[in-house]
């Protein structure tokens, strides 16, 4: 059997998932890149050992110099998490902007910063399906707080989330799960995997669902289908070829929010649609991957994967639009308009992976590509104008638009990556990676051609050193930057675009796995800063003198303190403050909207007394958040805000049979009401509401 840092462990019935005896001339363990090699479906635990996120390499995640958290597929589970959206609220340092479905996001922040989205390590450009995607098709949710330049090129120094596939097992599973809750909610999943043939040497796996639901306000709800699939041929003893597709569907009848009522701090009620009946959006993506794992011995293997996506989008709509006197009459303008994009994404990676044995050590080493082409066609119509318009009064006139001129984007991004792990002293390792990258967009009408971005030759480092002060206790520090280019309208006096905007961070922190790895805390300490930002001068001239810092504090546990009783909890502390910039804004908070703390808990139990009550699971989760403000100045200037709030979340199951559990979902149990995104459009979170599900496996 093959063994190694980054290599594929092949030959065997069902690619067995295990553990060579460390090498004699190192204390680095054996990290094997199977798959699944840090997978957590079926572990039953809210405790991932290992995970991938910011690089290649799988590390544990006690030895992974950033703040790291992972979702498990149990955790998801046990939550009844179906969407990324909904993953993102329960990760610890994370924050969720919803704007309904009134943009493309939601948008995920970490540190006061945007997020960027990968699956299986590849960036993924989320602007046309990021929050619409299902959970039913993944492993885990792996999330890195701060730069993930090293992986996603250009981005924001929020960090990144990594959708990890589930990937065929080798022995036959089916998975169903039916649900029902408030608002005519529905959901039906199917989770089949099978090897093919008595030699195990082809392995199947496919998962359908489908899902429908109103909302908490009418005219509004989703009906979403999904159909996955996926097939390992074990080529050789030391190649495994996997191929797989997908196709998602998601019709939304659209949320748009409540509008603020001037001279004060609240907005129209809860309960109170502010658009057209008739409104709707249909989103389709539709993909297939091909992905080649080879060793070449025990030490060296090379991966390489691709992905084609299709998406099409169109939205057809009219909402309330903010106006000065609304408080008076009720009334405002509309936005009555249809949308249209289409578009075809490349994505892909490929990486050299092994170990090097020198000094009397072994040194984990990494070298490797990826690039992504995106291009997309945009058409926009806007109805005539109807005047002003009552809101509430959902019945405004349809009118029928159709595709006019359109504006074609393209996107091209390349990258060449290092990464490598070096074994300084038994205890001691230096981490070192970096990429240079090339990021272009460009736009273009049938008048005019556009470039929007354009960066070549970016260098991004990275650098750790992790002290294993013991076996349970380690110690780091680490520095990451990740870069973002300025637009093309950013010009200095000379009229050259200014330099890419930076976002560096500092980061030391201490980690820990005791009692048999049953107990997993952390604490970490960051200060990161946004440097190069532009500032402008007048006359359309930018200087890049601008500089937001963001400081602060994570903490994290997770925890099974008995085999009956798992937990996971996190406190984060950020402060965002511009530090260069105009002068009103030096000293003011950035994106005030993020709360400074949050404090995001879940724990499950299970009675195992051997008594009526035996296999009764009791769970509890809290989202508790700070303030959060917006200040804006169109159509009036006015700022509000927020107050501190918490959501508490609770669930009850019973496992009827060996194999089947009954589980009750209650989100929000004391329907507390909050705006989770204030603005001059507000956004009201979920109230309390009801999901029972029955899930089988077999």
């Amino acid at each position: 059997m093959l063994s190694g840092v980054g290599c594929l462990v092949l030959g065997s019935p069902g690619m067995a998932q295990t553990r060579d005896a460390n090498l004699a001339e190192t204390r680095l363990e054996t990290i094997h890149v199977v798959p699944g090699g840090a997978a957590t479906e079926n572990s039953g635990s809210y405790i991932a050992e290992k995970s991938t996120i910011g690089g290649k390499l799988v590390l544990p995640v006690q030895e992974t110099p950033r703040s790291v958290s992972v979702i498990t597929r149990k955790r998801l589970d046990d939550e009844n998490v179906v969407s990324i959206t909904q993953a993102a609220e329960k990760a610890t340092g994370v924050y969720v902007r919803t704007e309904g479905d009134v943009s493309d996001g939601p948008f995920f922040y970490s540190r006061g910063f945007l997020m960027s989205i990968s699956e299986d390590g590849v960036p993924l450009d989320t602007t046309y399906d990021g929050s619409g995607l299902d959970t039913a098709i993944y492993d885990r949710i792996e999330v890195l707080r701060g730069p993930d330049g090293l992986m996603q090129g250009q981005g924001q120094l929020g960090g990144s989330i990594n959708l990890v596939r589930k990937a065929p097992l080798d022995r036959t599973q089916v998975k169903t799960e039916f649900s029902a809750g408030q608002w005519d909610h529905g959901r039906a999943l199917i989770d089949v995997s099978t090897p093919l043939g008595d030699a195990r040497a082809v392995r199947a796996r496919i998962v359908g669902a489908f899902e429908t639901r109103d909302g908490f306000v009418d005219h509004v709800g989703s009906r979403r289908f999904l159909g996955y699939g996926t097939l390992e041929f074990d080529l050789t003893d030391s190649t495994v070829l996997t191929v797989s597709g997908l196709a998602q569907k998601n019709e939304v009848k659209p949320y748009f929010g409540a509008l603020h009522i001037r001279d004060t701090n609240g907005w129209t009620p809860r309960d109170l649609y502010g658009g057209a009946k008739w409104s709707r959006y249909e989103f389709q993506r539709t993909e297939g991957t091909l992905k080649l794992d080879h060793a070449f011995s025990d030490d060296w293997s090379v991966t390489a994967t691709t992905t084609y996506r299709i998406y099409d989008d169109h939205k057809r709509f009219a909402l309330h639009n903010p106006h000065p006197n609304f408080h008076l009459t009720g009334e405002s303008g509309l936005l009555n308009r249809a949308t249209w994009h289409e578009g075809d994404q490349w994505t892909g990676d490929a990486h050299l992976k092994g170990r090097v044995h020198a000094f009397g050590r072994a040194h984990d080493l990494v070298l490797g590509a990826n690039f992504e082409t995106f291009d997309y066609e945009r058409w926009i119509r806007n109805a005539a104008n109807v005047g002003l318009w009552k809101f509430g009064d959902d019945d405004i006139p349809y009118e029928e638009l159709f595709k006019q001129t359109s504006t074609v984007t393209e996107i091209r991004q390349t990258g060449l990556y290092g990464q490598a792990r070096l074994a300084l002293l038994d205890r001691l390792d230096l981490h070192l990676g970096g990429r240079l990258s090339s990021y272009r967009s460009e736009s273009r009408t049938p008048t005019a051609t556009t470039v929007n971005y354009d960066e070549s030759g970016v260098f991004t480092p990275y650098g750790a050193l992790v002290w294993k002060a013991t076996d349970d206790w380690t110690v780091y520090g680490s520095y990451a930057d990740i870069f973002r280019p300025q637009s093309s309208i950013n010009v200095d006096a000379d009229g050259d675009v200014l330099p890419p905007v930076v976002g560096e961070q500092y980061e030391i922190g201490v980690k820990a796995s005791l009692l048999g790895g049953r107990l997993m805390p952390s604490i970490a300490y960051f200060d990161a800063r946004d440097v190069n930002r532009p500032i402008g001068l007048g006359g359309g001239v930018y200087v890049a003198a601008g500089e937001v810092k963001s400081r602060g504090v994570d903490v994290e546990v997770a925890a099974r303190p008995t085999s009956s009783w798992e937990l996971v909890a996190g406190y984060t502390y950020t402060d965002t403050k511009f530090g260069k910039g105009q002068p009103a804004e030096i000293g003011q908070r950035f994106n005030s909207f993020f709360p400074k703390h949050s404090f995001k808990l879940w724990s499950n139990y299970t009675i195992d007394n051997g008594g009526p009550l035996d296999g009764l699971e009791l769970g509890v989760g809290l989202r508790a958040f700070s303030e959060s403000r917006m200040s804006f100045t169109a159509p009036y200037a006015a700022t509000v805000s927020q107050p501190a709030y918490a959501v508490v979340d609770a669930r009850l199951a019973y496992t009827l049979r060996e194999k089947t559990e009954l589980s009750l979902n209650v989100s929000n149990v004391f329907d507390k009401s909050y705006v989770a995104y204030p603005g001059v459009r507000g956004f009201y979170g979920e109230p309390r509401k009801f999901t029972v599900k029955v899930a089988t496996t077999w």
